[in-house]
């Protein structure tokens, strides 16, 4: 049997029109009077006749009457049958194809991409449309193109064209365009195509949609992902202490993303291109490993680092960049009275690498923050407005400040401006006394941290605290290093693209010993070399983020970026805040990136893929079908019949252009039988015409 449905049911409520002629009929009916008359008994027997036929007559019209209202309201309506074997045709159809291009869609089986797949898919949905459907086709990845309605034909063209990018998964921009394009739909069929590998690190944080009732939801699956893959998932420096000619270690994490044992795998790190070493390793199934490898840097500034290992199914994650900076000759400006910078001075002169300047805190305003690669703040008991301005903006561009604090602070200063803007944190006291009976000392089990690794304990007679500022922390400062009585003795925080250290105590030998024990030179050059070099990683992105570069140096107002493959691109410098920047809209695949200003490199920065986008495993299908309450969820696996879906799906075809022929054909027996009426009324009008 076939199943009858309506598009617009609610329109047979006017179906009540239909007994609008009953009604007419029934106010109309007049009744009959008897009159005496003489004896014809020849015309009543005409007469009667006469009457049966008109009342014959009337009743056909009333009924044909009732049933041209009837079926214009069911034209209205939208009747539908409902069924696979009703012939081929199938009602209107408004389709949205979405086609997953992310980075997951890269990986490879079956000697082809998950992306040719998902062509594959996709052009087998476009052929369940035809010239009557309105049809979206729409890629996506954290981005969409925009929802515009083409002929399918087109569409079918189109799908070759399309490539996976660099950038992860996000349905999220992709399936609200989708609702809000079917819901503004008046087609028969509302259907919704998703060509994904349903990777679950991009689908998880998706939620339910609520706007898909009446669409059918068909979950077009790809094959199974790679099944061998090996991922880079770091580089970096080993306690990020670099110098020129000091030897380091850098440091690679690799993990076994795959199924199956791997061994003999190679892992080569490069320097601006130079291959210093390679380690070969071997990977269980799930296992994570770093590999270290040695080096000296030869020279400073910014320098590119990237490792490699060989190609697998997931090409993509088989390399990794980043961008780390060494200091040439560090520039520490020292600021405080001279009693307060007495020892800085001196446990800086003891190492080479540093070049020490030494002001006043009035000074400061003066300070040219180019020729600054560490501040240091010697118990500065005041500071003002426009120096405190002046040291946040000297960090925030890349600058370190070391702040130690000692004797006649204005706590309450410092809690409410100083600490809030430099390195979040409130003053609760003073621990110890001045009378050095009493002491305590770092905890060494507290280490770990670049500054103090395998510092601590190194000097057996100290450092001794007397004295110390009871400090808690806030966030998102962190605590580095404790006293053994538990309270924080360094925190760090990140103020943009600047590091401070803040100690709680000070040089002052009333204070602690620390200036004259052999744990303060090494600590004190450590501290102005990790502040200078800058936290690892702050020069690298997101593929897909949008970048924002400050302007080095030189006053030109516009730059050449060059990608790490394909052409270059010119900037134009924009203001953002005080300060001049280099604007790129979109860094889209990951490598080292470089900004020419004057013909030569200005700057340098590394993108890097979503890890995420490693995790091939797939949503659980329980999962996606809950995304979409109140519609019809198809699965179709990668090796269904599509068109046999599909079929079960769909309406099998709209009846209301039969319907209103129907009608028409209707409304034509009632004007002629309204016409056969009149000439009878009127018998002698054919011949007063003639």
């Amino acid at each position: 049997m076939f199943g009858i449905s309506f598009a617009n049911p609610a329109v047979l409520h006017g179906l009540w029109a239909a007994t609008l002629p009953t009604l007419i009929h029934l106010l109309n009916r007049r009744r009959t009077v008897t009159v005496s008359f003489s004896n014809v008994a020849l015309l009543q027997t005409l007469q009667q006749d006469r009457m049966r036929r008109v009342r014959i007559k009337q009743w056909v019209l009333l009924a044909v009457r009732t049933l041209l209202i009837a079926l214009l309201v069911m034209a209205f309506a939208r009747p539908t049958i409902r069924d696979a074997s009703f012939e081929r045709g199938h009602g209107e159809t408004a389709a949205v194809v979405l086609v997953d291009r992310s980075l997951s869609m890269r990986q490879t089986t079956e000697a082809r991409s998950l992306m040719d797949h998902a062509k594959d898919r996709a052009i087998s949905a476009l052929e369940q449309l035809d010239g009557r459907d309105e049809v979206v086709l729409v890629a996506f990845d954290t981005q969409i193109d925009g929802f515009v309605a083409s002929p399918v034909d087109r569409l079918r063209l189109s799908v070759p064209g399309l490539e996976a990018t660099y950038l992860s998964t996000d349905p999220v921009p992709a399936l609200d365009g989708a609702r809000r394009w079917l819901r503004e739909s008046k087609a028969l069929n509302r259907e919704l195509y998703v060509v994904s590998d349903f990777a679950r690190s991009g689908w998880k944080e998706v939620e339910a949609y609520d706007g898909f009732d009446g669409s059918t939801v068909f979950l077009l699956k790809v094959p199974d992902a790679a099944t061998t893959n090996v991922a880079v998932r770091s580089i970096r420096p080993s306690g990020a202490l670099l110098s020129v000619g000091e030897p380091t270690q850098l440091v690679a994490e690799v993990e076994n993303l795959g199924a199956e044992r791997v061994t003999s795998l190679p892992v080569q790190v490069f320097v601006e291109d130079q291959r210093i070493g390679q380690r070969v390793i071997q990977l269980d199934p799930g296992e994570r490993r770093r590999v270290t490898f040695r080096y000296t840097p030869d020279r400073g500034g910014a320098r590119a680092i990237r490792v490699e290992i060989p190609d697998d199914d997931f090409a993509e994650d088989n390399a990794r960049s980043t961008v780390i900076h060494i200091p040439v000759a560090i520039r520490v400006v020292v600021v405080g009275d001279d009693q307060d910078r007495y020892y800085v001075e001196e446990g800086l002169a003891s190492g080479s690498g540093v070049q020490v300047t030494s002001i006043q805190a009035s000074e400061l305003g003066g300070l040219n923050e180019a020729e600054v690669d560490v501040l240091v703040l010697c118990s500065l008991r005041t500071l003002g407005r426009g120096t405190l301005n002046a040291i946040r903006r000297v960090v925030s561009r890349g600058a370190g400040l070391l702040l130690l604090m000692g004797d006649g602070l204005d706590v309450r200063l410092y809690n409410e401006r100083v600490l809030p803007a430099l390195c979040p944190a409130q003053v609760t006291g003073i621990e110890g006394s001045r009378g050095r009976t009493r002491f305590t000392s770092l905890d060494a089990d507290h280490d770990g941290h670049p500054v103090l690794d395998d510092l601590l304990g190194a000097d057996l007679t100290g450092p001794r605290f007397y004295l110390n500022y009871a400090v808690s922390a806030m966030s998102p400062s962190r605590v580095v290093a404790v006293y053994k009585n538990g309270m924080p003795a360094l925190l760090e925080h990140r103020l943009e693209r600047g590091r401070a250290l803040l100690l709680t105590s000070h040089t002052d030998l009333e204070w602690s010993d620390q200036a004259v024990t052999g744990f303060f030179a090494p600590f004190v050059h450590r501290a102005v070399r990790y502040l200078a070099t800058g936290g690892y990683g702050r020069d690298d992105v997101t593929v897909g983020q949008r970048v924002t570069r400050p302007v080095q140096g030189g006053r030109d107002r516009d730059a050449v970026v060059q990608s790490p493959i394909g052409p270059s691109e010119t900037v134009w410098a924009q203001q953002l805040g005080d300060r001049l920047h280099w604007v790129i809209e979109r860094a889209h695949m990951p490598g080292i990136w470089q900004i020419y200003s004057g013909e030569r490199v200005s700057d340098r920065f590394a993108a890097q893929i979503d890890p995420r986008e490693s995790d091939s495993d797939p949503i659980d299908d329980e999962i996606l079908k809950g995304l979409f309450p109140g519609s019809d969820v198809v699965f179709v696996e990668a090796d269904a019949d599509l068109s046999a879906v599909v079929a079960g799906y769909r309406h099998g075809a709209e009846l209301w252009r039969y319907v209103l022929a129907a009608a028409l054909i209707f409304l034509a027996i009632e004007l002629s039988l309204m016409s056969g009426e009149t000439r009878e009324r009127d018998p002698g009008s054919g011949r007063n015409a003639s």
